[in-house]
């Protein structure tokens, strides 16, 4: 007998077996389980960095601060910008009609820095309904609502790094501020454009806002 045929037989055979084998059908269905597993986690991962591409002014809400614009921290940040905005929409409707929910965050993250700017329409009563909206509840966190020209993140972002889009634009900014013309103006030579004197003593207002909170927070201590 031809020993070749045997061995091809019993090979067969094991085959056989395994195929029948519920182990081994159960091993490949982990196998395959695993595999859709990292699959999955590659697609959220290649998802979560192109959210990091994000840059905290790619929204037509970035600009916009002025005098009426109301400042608002406290909320939840580990929601996305978007459920972020939602939510602080939805809490202010009552005061009026919003016409601008900008919620800075940090580009490289896309995590909120803390705090948003909210603007409503010019009407008589919004601000004051915004503001005793101060100490209320979303979400099971107080909120602190104030003018924002009150705070010095008004002027400038608190530990903000930013993104090369971010820093290109604040060069373009600072090239605006500093174009100015010799022309004399009320008896002497302007140096500093109008725009960027304004912001100049915007900047100033820094120092007593630190100064009142310091005061504040004494007060609170020895209280």
């Amino acid at each position: 007998m031809d020993e070749r045929k045997l061995k091809r037989c019993s090979t067969s055979s094991t085959h056989a077996e395994a195929a029948d084998d519920p182990m081994q059908k159960e091993r490949e269905l982990n196998d395959l389980e695993t595999e859709v597993n990292i699959r999955k986690k590659q697609k959220q991962e290649e998802e979560t960095t192109e959210k990091k591409k994000e840059c905290c002014y790619d929204t037509k809400d970035a600009e916009g601060n002025n005098e009426r614009t109301i400042f608002v921290t406290g909320f939840d940040t580990s929601g996305s910008r978007d459920e972020i905005r939602s939510a602080l929409a939805k809490h202010f409707s009552s005061c009026g009609e919003l016409t601008r929910v900008f919620v800075p965050i940090e580009c490289e993250t896309g995590v909120s820095i803390g705090y948003a700017f909210i603007n409503l329409k010019r009407r008589a009563g919004d601000i004051e309904a915004a503001l005793s909206l101060n100490e209320s509840d979303l979400g099971g966190r107080k909120l602190l609502v104030t003018m924002a020209t009150k705070r010095e993140e008004y002027y400038i972002h608190i530990n903000f790094k930013g993104c090369e889009i971010c820093l290109a634009m604040f060069a373009a900014k600072r090239r605006e501020r500093y174009r100015w013309k010799a022309q004399p103006r009320n008896g002497r030579v302007a140096i500093l454009s109008p725009e960027t004197e304004k912001w100049l003593r915007q900047i100033r207002k820094i120092p007593k806002i630190r100064k009142i909170r310091k005061m504040a927070k004494s007060k609170t201590k020895e209280g």
